[in-house]
């Protein structure tokens, strides 16, 4: 899917696609619900999807002061997180050839950010696709309706929102702050994300090795990959 000329195609969506599953990404797993166990509604009120267990999450403005700061960190650390990871894909593909490469750049050091005196805490981070190569990494219904939303601007060629925030709210837990960020294919993206027949040697024997149920292929450079998200809950308020 191509993003019009002028939709975010951020500097730092390259590497992240050739990164595999983080130890963020199993940080989150004990707290992970069930796919479709969350009622989403959009700002307007909107059912987007729904399910008996009371919980519910809401796309919300990122401008609203309310929400602002929750926003622009979550942001921030997508960046910071992204900066990471393009630093770990380059370190690995300068010393090793893709094919060993495919296997290693999974950020398995990667830990989440320390908690700071009021900043939000982030409590999770996660990519990913409508399209996967790691089925660790599929989206839950939170997820996949962010996804959604930014197949339905591009399918009316529109620019995806730079940015997603989600109020989720279940009951008896403190709110979970979802912050977004679409990310794209660049050329070297291609390298093991594009035509199976352009890999080089022991690339696609590589990663049906490792991913045989693989999706994430066939892209070209700039069309829409996926989203990178941030969990974050919002600073304890002093007493």
């Amino acid at each position: 899917m191509k993003l019009p000329q002028n939709a975010l195609v951020t500097t730092l969506v390259g590497s992240l696609l050739l990164s595999g599953l983080s130890a963020a990404d199993n940080a989150e797993k004990p707290a992970a619900q069930p796919q479709g166990s969350v009622t989403y509604f959009d700002a307007a009120g909107s059912n987007t999807a729904a399910k008996a267990d009371g919980s519910t999450a809401t796309f919300v403005n990122s401008d609203d002061p309310a929400v602002k700061d929750i926003a622009q960190y979550g942001f921030k650390m997508i960046e910071r997180i992204g900066g990471m990871m393009i630093s770990e894909v380059n370190q690995e593909l300068a010393t090793r050839e893709i094919a060993q490469a495919v296997g290693i750049m999974h950020l398995k050091s990667l830990e989440l950010p320390k908690p700071v005196a009021g900043k939000p805490t982030v409590t999770a981070i996660k990519r990913t696709s409508l399209m996967l190569r790691d089925p660790r990494n599929a989206p839950d219904a939170a997820d996949a309706a962010a996804l959604d939303k930014i197949h339905t601007q591009l399918m009316a060629d529109e620019s995806p929102d730079k940015m997603l925030v989600q109020k989720v709210e279940r009951a008896g837990q403190p709110v979970e702050w979802r912050v977004y960020r679409p990310i794209a294919a660049s050329q070297s993206c291609l390298a093991c994300h594009g035509d199976p027949a352009t890999f080089r040697p022991g690339v696609k024997a590589a990663l049906d090795l490792l991913y045989p149920e693989d999706k994430a292929v066939e892209y070209g450079a700039k069309e829409w990959r996926g989203v990178i998200r941030v969990s974050l809950t919002a600073p304890t308020t002093a007493k």
